[in-house]
C-alpha cells in the first residue's frame, strides 16, 4: 500500500507540473513569444548568414547569426515569419504552437539560373560577369557522339571546330576567339576535374606514319562527361594566366549523388563511310588519255588494271559500349563507369579500340570536412594508318597508283611496287600500330574553416604513355625494316586554395586566394633498324642495320599565384578582379616571371525599377570586361644556348659538340589583352534568350624567329616580336518557338564573326612591296596588315579559248602564258569569318528530334594534292583527275585543261589559284531521333528504370560549291598556326549512320 500510495502522489505531481506548464505556455501565447531556430540549404547545411527574418505584417525583425541561428520575438497576435534572402525563395511560416522553427531555404532559380563552372569555382550564370558558353549533360547525351570535342561542334559562340581528317583518333581543330600566336600552341587549354591536360606539341608526339597529331582528349569517354565549360573573355581565362590566351575548356565528368543509386547501360552501333570520294581516271580512261598524248594505239596499253581506291576505302563500323552505377549515401557518393568503343574508319588498315574505366568519389567526414578523388584509366589500340602526304598513306597512293598497276603477280602474291608500296600488302603484313595508356587522376581534400571560409588542397596527374611499332616486310621495303618508339610523358600538379564567400545584407563578397604548381617529365626512346633474315622477326633487335638509337628527356616547371575577388550590390551590381603571377622553367632567367589580370562589371538592369512593369523583358544585364593572358607553348629549352652532339659533332673520329641554339635570357611570355562587351537578355516569359558579346583581343610579344647576322654564328634567335589582333562578335539566341502539354519546338543559334590581322613583325623578312612576313606554307604566309592564314599564290586566269594555252595573271593583273612565282599576290585566307551553328529540336510526349546544322563562311582551301591529279606531266607516274580528258580542241574551247601537248602543258600543275577554293559550307552536322519508353510500359518488368532507343545520322549532308571528291573541312597542318586549311590528300571526314539504346535500372 505504501508503495502504491507513492505512485500515485507522484503521478498526481506530475499531472499538477503538466498543468502548470500548459497554463504558462497559453500566458505566453497571449503575449510577445520568442521564436528561435536556424536557416540552412542544401548547398550550406552548415547554416546561411545574413538571412531577413521578420514578421509579416510588422517592422519586427532580425538576421541569421554566422551559422544561421536566428532568435526573434513576435508581437501578440501575430503567426506568421517571413524568410528572405537573395537567390533564395522567400517562404511563409505559420508559427502555430512552435518555438523552434528550423527552415531550409530554396534556391531561387529565376534570380540565380544555372550553376556553371569557372576557374576553381562555380557561379551562378545569371550572376556572372564571365563570357561562358556551357553544355550540361542533357545536351551531350542527346547526341551521342565519338569524341569529347563533338560535343562542341557548333554549339558555342566565338568557338570554331574543323576536323583534321577522318583517320581513327584524329585531332579537331578548336580556335576560341580566333588564333592568338604565331609560333606557339593555338589549341585551348583543357581542364579535366580541375586537372590541367598534358599540351605537349605535336613534334613531341609525331610519328612515322606522316599522320597529324592524334586528338589530345581521345583518351576521355564522351559518356563520363556531366558538363562542359569553354572559358572566352578575360575576365574567365585570366585566372589561368600564362596558359589562357587560346580560352580555356573546363570538363567536368559525372558524380554520383546520395539516395540515388543508380546503374545504366548504353550501347549504339553504326556504320561509316566517306562524305566524298574524290575522281579518278578508270583505265580505260587513262589509256585514252595516254593514247592522245603519246599519239599512241590505246590497244597498245595493258588491259588489266586495278582500282586502288575502291580496294582501300570499305564501309566502315563504330560500336560502343558503357556501363556506368552511381549513387551514395549521405556521407559517400560515387560513380563507377567502363566503356569500350570500336571503330574500323573507312580507310583500309585503319582501327581503333579505346578501353576507359572511370572511378570518382566524395566522402563527408563530418558536416566541415570532405574528401574525394577521380579517377580515370584508358588504354587506346590504334591501328595507324599513315595519312597524309606520304606514298605509304593508303588514301594518297590509291589515288595516284597507275591504274594498271596491280598488287598481286600471277600467282596471285603480293607484288613489291616501289616508290609507291603495295598498300594491300601493308595492311596484311605490315605491323603499324600506336598504343596510348593515360591515367588522369585527381584527389582533394576541403575544409570548412569557418561556414564561409574553404580551404582545399587538390593534387592531379596526367601520365601518358605512348608505344608506336612499325615493321614492314620485304615485299614493301627490301630485306624490311623496323621501327619502335615509347614516349613517356608524366605531369603531377597540387593546387591548394583558400575560398571565402558571405553576405552582408545586400553586399556579397567572395574571394579566392591560391597557389599551385606542375612538373612535366618528357622521355622518349627511339630505335629503328633494317636488314631482316625473316619477315618472322618482328622486334627491331632481330635488325642487322641499326639506323636509329635515340634516347632523349626533358621536363618544365611552372608554379603559379592567383586570386580572385567578387563584390556584389543587391545581387543587381556585380564586379570581379583576378591576378595570376606564373614562372615558367621555359622563359629566359631575366624574364621568366609573368603577371596576368582581369577586372570585370556588370549590372543587371532588370532588376531596376524602370524595367519591373513590363510583359516581355524578363532578366537583361551588361557586362564588360579587360584583361591579359599569355602562352607559354613553346619548346622547354627555347631561352637557352644549346650544344648538340652525336654523329654531327664527330670530330677528326672523337666525340664532340657543337652550339646549335644562341641564348635568349630576355625570352618572356606572348601576351594577350582582351575587352570585352557582354549583353544578356530573356524575354517573353524566359521563351526568347539572346546573348551578345562584342571584343577585341590584341596579341604582343609574338614568338617569332628573327634573322639575326651570321657573325654570330647563328642564322636566327627566337626573339619576343610582333603583334597580332583578334576581334568579333558572338551571338547566341536561344528560343522556344512552340510549347504545348505534349509537343515543343525550341531552336538554338550560335554565330561567331572573326577578323584577324598582323599588326607587326619587326626583324621578319619583306616582300617586293616592301612589308614583313612570315612563311607558313609553300601557299600562305604572315603578312602585316593582314590575317596570319593569308594565301599568297599566282593567280590562274583559265584556258584561252583562242589559243588552247594556259594563261597566269602578272602581279599587274595582265594575262600571261608565261608561270613565274613572283607574281604571287595575295588571294585570299584560311580563316572563317563566320562560323556557327543551328539546332532545332522537337519534342512529342516521348519523342525528341534534334538537328544541327554547322556552317563556315569566308575561308580558303589548299587542296596540294590537285597539283598532282592535274598535271599532264605527271602522265605514265601517277593516276590523273578525269578532268584533263576535258582539254582544249577546236570544238572544245571552254576547256578545264590546255590543248594536248600545247607549250603550257609543262606549267599547268604548278602552284596557283587552280588548285585554292572557298571553303564555305553548310554541314548536317547531327540528325537524331529518340524515344524514351513511357515509364508505365516498364513497371511490370520492376527492373527497368528507363530505356531509350535512338538513331543518328552524323555529317551526312553538306552543301558547298566545291566539286565532287573535295572535303570542305580538312587540314593537314595540324594545330601548327601558320599552316591551316590546306590539303595533302587528308581523309574525308566520315559521314554515319548508328542505332542505340540506353537502359537504367
Amino acid at each position: 500500500m505504501v508503495k502504491n500510495l507513492n505512485l500515485f502522489t507522484t503521478m498526481k505531481r506530475v499531472l499538477l507540473g503538466l498543468a502548470c506548464t500548459m497554463l504558462g505556455v497559453i500566458s505566453v501565447f497571449a503575449q510577445d513569444r520568442t521564436v528561435t531556430g536556424r536557416v540552412t540549404s542544401e548547398e550550406e547545411p552548415a547554416g546561411i548568414p545574413g538571412v531577413n527574418v521578420s514578421v509579416k505584417g510588422t517592422m519586427v525583425g532580425t538576421i541569421t547569426d554566422i551559422d544561421g541561428s536566428y532568435s526573434l520575438t513576435v508581437p501578440e497576435g501575430s503567426d506568421v515569419l517571413l524568410y528572405s534572402f537573395v537567390g533564395f525563395n522567400t517562404q511563409e511560416i505559420s508559427i502555430g504552437n512552435r518555438s523552434q522553427i528550423n527552415v531550409l531555404l530554396t534556391p531561387d532559380v529565376t534570380t540565380l539560373g544555372e550553376v556553371v563552372v569557372v576557374g576553381y569555382g562555380t557561379q551562378s550564370s545569371r550572376l556572372s560577369v564571365q563570357s561562358i558558353s556551357s553544355l550540361d549533360n542533357s545536351q551531350i547525351e542527346g547526341m551521342p557522339i565519338f569524341t569529347a570535342q563533338e560535343a562542341l561542334q557548333g554549339q558555342a559562340a566565338g568557338v570554331q571546330l574543323t576536323g583534321t581528317s577522318g583517320v581513327g583518333g584524329a585531332q579537331q581543330n578548336i580556335r576560341i576567339r580566333g588564333v592568338a600566336s604565331l609560333t606557339a600552341g593555338g589549341s585551348p587549354l583543357f581542364v579535366v576535374d580541375g586537372v590541367p591536360l598534358n599540351d605537349g606539341s605535336s613534334s613531341d608526339y609525331s610519328n612515322t606514319s606522316g599522320a597529324i597529331a592524334l586528338n589530345p582528349l581521345m583518351e576521355l569517354n564522351p559518356n563520363e562527361i556531366e558538363s562542359i565549360s569553354v572559358l572566352k573573355d578575360a575576365s574567365a581565362v585570366a585566372i589561368y594566366g600564362s596558359r589562357g590566351a587560346n580560352g580555356v575548356i573546363l570538363i567536368e565528368t559525372k558524380k554520383g549523388k546520395s539516395g540515388q543509386s543508380r546503374i545504366n547501360v548504353d550501347y549504339y552501333q553504326g556504320v561509316q563511310t566517306p562524305t566524298t570520294v574524290r575522281p579518278y581516271m578508270s583505265l580505260q580512261q587513262y589509256n585514252q588519255y595516254r593514247s592522245l598524248r603519246e599519239e599512241t594505239p590505246a590497244s597498245d596499253f595493258p588491259q588489266q588494271g586495278f582500282d586502288w581506291p575502291d580496294a582501300v576505302i570499305q564501309q566502315g563500323s563504330i560500336s560502343n559500349l558503357n556501363l556506368s552505377a552511381s549513387g551514395g549515401s549521405e556521407s559517400t557518393t560515387y560513380f563507377i563507369s567502363g566503356t569500350y568503343f570500336n571503330q574500323d574508319t573507312y580507310a583500309l588498315g585503319n582501327e581503333l579500340d579505346r578501353f576507359n574505366g572511370r572511378l570518382n568519389m566524395t566522402h563527408k567526414f563530418s558536416e566541415k570536412a570532405r574528401i574525394g578523388a577521380n579517377i580515370g584509366l584508358a588504354k587506346t589500340d590504334n591501328d595507324r594508318i599513315y595519312s597524309d602526304n606520304s606514298t605509304y598513306a593508303p588514301l594518297t597512293s590509291a589515288f595516284l597508283h597507275l591504274p594498271y598497276t596491280r598488287p598481286y603477280d600471277d600467282n596471285g602474291n603480293y607484288s613489291r611496287l616501289g616508290f609507291i608500296p603495295n598498300l594491300l600488302a601493308i595492311e596484311d603484313l605490315a605491323i603499324t600500330d600506336y598504343i596510348t595508356r593515360r591515367t588522369t587522376a585527381n584527389t582533394f581534400f576541403e575544409l570548412d574553416i569557418l561556414p564561409e571560409l574553404t580551404f582545399k588542397t587538390d593534387w592531379g596527374i596526367d601520365q601518358i604513355q605512348t608505344e608506336e611499332t612499325f615493321r614492314f616486310p620485304d615485299i614493301v621495303e627490301p630485306t624490311g625494316s623496323g621501327y619502335k618508339r615509347i614516349i613517356q610523358d608524366y605531369k603531377w600538379l597540387s593546387t591548394n586554395t583558400l575560398n571565402y564567400e558571405k553576405y552582408f545584407g545586400p553586399h556579397y563578397v567572395a574571394g579566392l586566394l591560391g597557389y599551385s604548381y606542375e612538373q612535366a617529365d618528357f622521355a622518349s626512346m627511339t630505335v629503328e633498324g633494317s636488314g631482316f633474315v625473316s619477315d618472322r622477326l618482328p622486334n627491331v633487335a632481330s635488325a642487322a642495320t641499326p639506323t636509329i638509337t635515340s634516347s632523349t628527356g626533358t621536363n618544365w616547371r611552372l608554379a603559379s599565384y592567383f586570386a580572385r575577388f567578387n563584390y556584389r550590390f543587391d545581387d543587381k551590381f556585380l564586379f570581379e578582379g583576378s591576378a595570376r603571377r606564373d614562372g615558367s622553367s621555359r622563359f629566359g632567367a631575366d624574364n621568366r616571371y609573368g603577371n596576368f589580370w582581369a577586372l570585370s562589371a556588370g549590372w543587371i538592369l532588370s532588376e531596376e525599377e524602370f524595367l519591373q512593369n513590363n510583359s516581355f523583358l524578363d532578366y537583361l544585364k551588361i557586362n564588360t570586361s579587360y584583361g591579359t593572358s599569355g602562352n607559354d607553348r613553346i619548346s622547354n629549352f627555347e631561352s637557352l644556348g644549346l650544344y648538340e652532339a652525336g654523329t654531327l659533332g664527330d670530330y677528326a673520329g672523337s666525340p664532340g659538340i657543337f652550339p646549335s641554339q644562341p641564348a635568349n635570357p630576355l625570352l618572356g611570355w606572348e601576351e594577350s589583352a582582351q575587352f570585352d562587351v557582354t549583353v544578356n537578355a530573356a524575354l517573353l516569359d524566359n521563351r526568347l534568350e539572346i546573348e551578345t558579346s562584342f571584343w577585341n583581343k590584341d596579341t604582343k610579344g609574338l614568338l617569332l624567329d628573327v634573322p639575326i647576322p651570321y657573325t654570330t654564328g647563328y642564322a636566327s634567335l627566337t626573339q619576343n616580336a610582333g603583334t597580332m589582333r583578334n576581334r568579333g562578335v558572338d551571338l547566341m539566341i536561344r528560343s522556344v518557338n512552340l510549347k504545348t502539354p505534349s509537343f515543343e519546338w525550341s531552336t538554338t543559334l550560335n554565330m561567331g564573326f572573326l577578323k584577324n590581322e598582323v599588326l607587326e613583325l619587326p626583324g621578319a623578312s619583306e616582300d617586293n612591296e616592301g612589308r614583313r612576313f612570315v612563311e607558313g606554307s609553300a601557299s600562305q604566309r604572315a603578312i602585316e596588315g593582314h590575317p596570319v592564314n593569308t594565301f599568297y599564290l599566282v593567280r590562274y586566269n583559265g584556258i584561252n579559248p583562242e589559243t588552247g594555252e594556259a594563261e597566269w595573271l602578272t602581279k599587274d593583273g595582265e594575262p600571261t602564258t608565261t608561270y613565274s612565282a613572283n607574281d604571287r599576290v595575295i588571294v585570299g585566307s584560311a580563316i572563317p569569318r563566320v562560323s556557327g551553328g543551328i539546332t532545332n529540336t522537337f519534342s512529342y510526349k516521348g519523342l525528341r528530334l534534334s538537328a544541327l546544322i554547322t556552317f563556315v563562311e569566308g575561308n580558303h582551301i589548299m587542296y596540294d594534292d590537285l597539283r598532282f591529279l592535274y598535271n599532264p606531266n605527271n602522265l605514265n607516274s601517277f593516276n590523273l583527275d578525269p578532268q584533263l580528258l576535258n582539254y582544249w580542241t577546236e570544238d572544245n574551247r571552254n576547256s578545264f585543261a590546255p590543248r594536248l601537248n600545247g607549250d603550257t602543258q609543262s606549267s599547268f600543275g604548278q602552284r596557283s589559284t587552280l588548285h585554292l577554293r572557298k571553303g564555305d559550307h553548310i554541314r548536317l552536322r547531327n540528325l537524331s531521333l529518340s524515344y524514351n519508353i513511357p515509364s508505365t510500359l516498364l513497371e511490370n518488368t520492376k527492373i527497368i528504370r528507363s530505356a531509350r532507343v535512338y538513331g543518328m545520322l552524323q555529317n551526312f549532308l553538306t552543301i558547298s560549291n566545291l566539286e565532287d571528291g573535295l572535303e570542305p573541312e580538312v587540314n593537314d597542318g595540324g594545330d601548327n598556326n601558320q599552316r591551316q586549311g590546306e590539303s595533302f590528300f587528308t581523309p574525308a571526314q566520315a559521314k554515319s549512320v548508328t542505332l542505340g539504346v540506353s537502359l537504367g535500372f
